[in-house]
This record gives structure tokens, C-alpha cells and sequence, in this order.
């Protein structure tokens, strides 16, 4: 059985394409694997959803936590029927060829395949899964669907099938990343756990911020971004540090170039003086 949670920011349910796609798909009483759906809210005001199938819960935040303490909040409160958690953002546009072929594979993996995830697009461009042996995962040969990968490939949190049990046994999702790259250490955990992550056929379109710098970029997160990248990769794949820190120069000098002086001292401060790179580790998680 299924538990779904959706994390809400600045957005209202019935702006959220995932809750609007969501509903109608579980109209009728239709996919009773899924036996709930927590919309955790961690926008400034409540919003209380209504006219929603009665599957769907509503949790509101009095401070923005990110994605990592919304799913263990999931999680902790997952009855002991449910075996998937499927983690949500609030801009994936979800299917029923996509639910059909979830919960038919999810019926048909080992036990080793932990994690169960579609093709996910921004428009014409493969967003996850992509490969993480590689500090240019967009243009790298990208991984196909329908098969079972044991490393070397990252997939994002969105429309992402957890085993509650493989979750329960690492503690949880890792606090050390409370929004950005904990797909990349939750990727990372399940390979250095020996498990796998099955890819479905099935293709989901997604808006992905980080793709569009110019509107969705700013100083703020921008900085949240480093911080994470810098601990993924100076804690979890160390193996690809020293490659990270020359494109974090080579950044830092195109930002240079096109003017963006402020971005650009702050990326060499990372680079150079280290900046916060959360050298303690959850015991948990690490």
C-alpha cells in the first residue's frame, strides 16, 4: 500500500498541478492502493484544501522546514500497512499510466529494489534519472527506462517510490539536507546500502527551478545551493570533490564575466575559505 506526501511552498492547492492532476486521478474511489495523501504546507499562510477525495490530509507548518523533515514527518506517521512512501513537489503533473505502472512494478521488484521512480521531463529535457558519476549530468549519455540500476545514477524526490522499511532502517530522510541534494545523498544511501532503484517506462513532466537561473535563482538560494553541494560532496561522493571544486573556479570566473559579482564572491569564499561545509554528520544518516 501507498502513502503519498506533497510539499506545498507559496502555492495553494489548487494551484499546485500535482494536487489538481492528483485529485482527479483518485476521483471515484479509483486506486485504492493509495491510502493517503498528506499535503504538508510550508507556506506562510494556511490554506486550508477543500472539495478534495477524502485521501488527501492537510498539515500546515509555522515555519518553511523544507523537504527532509515533511517526509519524516510522512514516515513517522505512516500506518504499518503502508510499504511505499511516494515523495511529491507541487509542480508534477502525475498520470494514470504512471499510478498503473507504479503499483503493478511495485508488486513485481525484489526486495533489493528499494526505491521505484518514472522518467521525469521538463519539457523535452530528461531531468532525472541522470547519471551521478559525473558533475555534468545533462550532458552525459542519460539513464533509460524500464530498467534496475545498483549505482551510479541519481533520481529527484518528485513521483520517487521509498520502501518505508529501507527509510525506517537509515533513520530517515538526512536533515543535513533539508531541500537541495537530498535526492543526490538519498540516491547515494541506497547504493551504499547495496540496494537498487527500478526506473518505470512510464514519463512525468516537472518544472525543475534550478534549470531556468535567470528567474527562479536568487542570492539567497543560491547560497542554500552551495552549502548543500558543498557537503554532498566533501561528506558522500568524495570520489567527485576535486572535480567539484574546479567547476566551482570555472563558475565563479563565468560569473565573473557575465557580471554577477555578488554570486561570484560568494562562490569563491565556498571555494576558497570553505564556507559552512556541515562537517558534523547526522549519526543516523551519515
Amino acid at each position: 500500500m501507498f502513502k503519498m506526501v506533497v510539499v506545498l511552498y507559496n502555492m495553494t492547492f489548487s494551484e499546485s498541478s500535482t494536487i489538481i492532476s492528483l485529485n482527479k486521478l483518485l476521483a471515484s474511489a479509483a486506486f485504492p492502493e493509495i491510502r493517503e495523501v498528506l499535503i504538508f504546507d510550508n507556506s506562510q499562510k494556511a490554506s486550508e484544501p477543500q472539495g478534495l477525495d477524502q485521501r488527501f490530509a492537510y498539515y500546515h507548518s509555522k515555519e518553511n522546514v523544507g523537504l527532509a523533515r515533511a517526509y519524516n514527518r510522512a514516515l513517522e506517521e505512516s500506518k504499518e500497512e503502508i510499504a511505499w512512501l511516494v515523495t511529491l513537489d507541487q509542480d508534477t503533473t502525475l498520470t494514470g499510466d504512471y499510478l498503473n505502472e507504479l503499483i503493478s512494478c511495485s508488486a513485481k521488484v525484489s526486495d533489493s529494489t528499494v526505491a521505484i521512480a518514472p522518467i521525469i521531463k521538463d519539457q523535452d529535457q530528461q531531468i532525472s534519472p541522470v547519471r551521478s558519476d559525473t558533475l555534468r549530468p545533462l550532458h552525459s549519455a542519460l539513464p533509460q527506462g524500464n530498467q534496475t540500476y545498483s549505482s551510479d545514477i541519481m533520481v529527484i524526490n518528485s513521483a520517487t517510490a521509498l520502501r518505508t522499511g529501507f527509510l525506517k532502517k537509515i533513520g530517515g530522510y538526512n536533515l543535513e539536507f533539508s531541500l537541495d541534494y537530498l535526492d543526490h545523498w538519498l540516491s547515494w544511501r541506497i547504493f551504499a546500502e547495496g540496494k537498487e532503484i527500478r526506473v518505470l517506462k512510464v514519463e512525468l513532466q516537472h518544472e525543475l527551478s534550478v534549470l531556468n537561473y535567470a528567474e527562479h535563482m536568487n542570492f539567497f538560494r543560491y547560497q542554500t545551493i552551495l552549502q548543500a553541494e558543498k557537503c554532498y560532496y566533501s561528506l558522500y561522493a568524495t570520489n567527485l570533490f576535486f572535480k567539484y571544486r574546479q567547476q566551482l573556479f570555472l563558475r565563479g570566473a563565468k560569473q565573473l564575466v557575465t557580471g554577477k559579482f555578488r554570486y561570484a564572491q560568494r562562490t569563491f569564499i565556498f571555494l576558497f575559505l570553505g564556507g559552512k561545509d556541515g562537517k558534523q554528520s547526522t549519526k543516523e544518516n551519515g
